[in-house]
């Protein structure tokens, strides 16, 4: 079944990138605005209070009221660039749209962070003309990251609402993270054949995100690894192979094993996997034991950062020794 994503893809970007931000903010909002305000104090470094302030007999300037209830009054503009650069005057005119708001943000949302001599520009430009205004360079990495800490693994929807944000961000180069992604699959029958030839296969319309290592999972443990070498769409009558390719290598050599994977997932599992199906492959199979202890299962591939999970490696074999060390919820 195709994957249905929470945010647009298939617009121009310049007018998705600020609608699909604001949605996260907005779903996450809705959900608990006290993990709303979470995220912004993190991603502005300031503290954002969202909601009513309740408290019992606070001094007031000249009684004692028995209780108070109170919101602060703050401001946030958003300001989005993919390609284009940062405009100074239109950031100034965005800082002068502030009204009488205790707390006044202006955020800059880039790709990549600006340079120290452009962000002291615009930082010292707009405290000339607006010195209350508080003024942030964000870049959706630095949105991505926060959102992937915000939420328990129970909370499913909101998690899945994250990892299409992630997913979205990534495929359309707002930040590229997939040489430390890897997509944990749950695999049943198809277990030892996945282990066995390094290749793991799943319908050729199912959403796709670019990755760099899949985890084979089982049993609330993922048990080996690769890193993709080529991955590729595959119609095989019997005779010949047909490849498209996705992401990798162009490459024959896994022509032979691919054949036989086909062969085998129907004499082992009954599939039938000879056409519209992604084959991804990798040179061998790794073992590691990255336990899930959180209780449940996965109900589908999840992908995984493994940069902020064991820093950095050089070697598939380094991943899985540092993912064994590791648990995961």
């Amino acid at each position: 079944m195709s994957k249905i994503h929470y945010f647009q893809r298939y617009s121009t970007l310049e007018n998705t990138v600020t609608n699909n931000t604001l949605q996260l903010l907005a779903r996450i909002y809705s959900y608990s605005p006290v993990l709303a305000s979470k995220l912004l104090s993190d991603i502005t470094d300031e503290s954002v209070d969202i909601g009513l302030e309740i408290t019992q007999q606070r001094q007031a300037n000249k009684s004692v009221p028995d209780g108070t209830i109170m919101q602060r009054s703050f401001k946030i503009i958003l300001e989005s660039k993919v390609t284009a650069p940062a405009d100074v005057h239109q950031l100034l005119r965005h800082a002068e749209g502030f009204g009488n708001e205790e707390q006044k943000i202006l955020l800059l949302l880039t790709v990549q962070e600006l340079g120290k001599s452009t962000m002291d520009e615009i930082a010292n430009s707009i405290k000339n003309k607006a010195k209350d205004v508080i003024f942030r360079n964000v870049t959706y990495e630095k949105i991505c990251n926060a959102v992937q800490d915000l939420f328990q693994p129970h909370e499913n929807e909101m998690n899945d609402l994250v990892d299409d944000y992630v997913e979205y961000c990534n495929d359309t180069g707002l930040f590229d993270q997939s040489s430390y992604l890897m997509r944990i699959v749950p695999c049943g029958n198809s277990l030892d054949l996945n282990k066995k030839y390094g290749i793991y296969f799943q319908p050729a319309d199912r959403g796709y995100t670019k990755h760099s290592y899949i985890g084979i999972y089982a049993q609330k443990t993922v048990q080996c690894l690769w890193e993709i070498d080529a991955v590729f769409d595959i119609t095989y009558d019997g005779t010949t192979i047909e490849k498209t390719h996705v992401q990798g290598t162009v490459t024959d050599a896994y022509d032979d094993k691919i054949i036989e994977v086909i062969a085998e997932a129907k004499k082992m599992c009954g599939y039938d996997v000879q056409r519209g199906y992604r084959f991804f492959c990798g040179k061998e199979a790794v073992p590691t034991n990255y336990v899930k202890v959180s209780s449940g299962g996965i109900q589908g591939a999840r992908l995984t950062n493994l940069k902020n999970i064991v820093g950095a490696f050089d070697t598939a074999n380094e991943l899985a020794r540092k993912l064994s060390e590791k648990t995961w919820e």
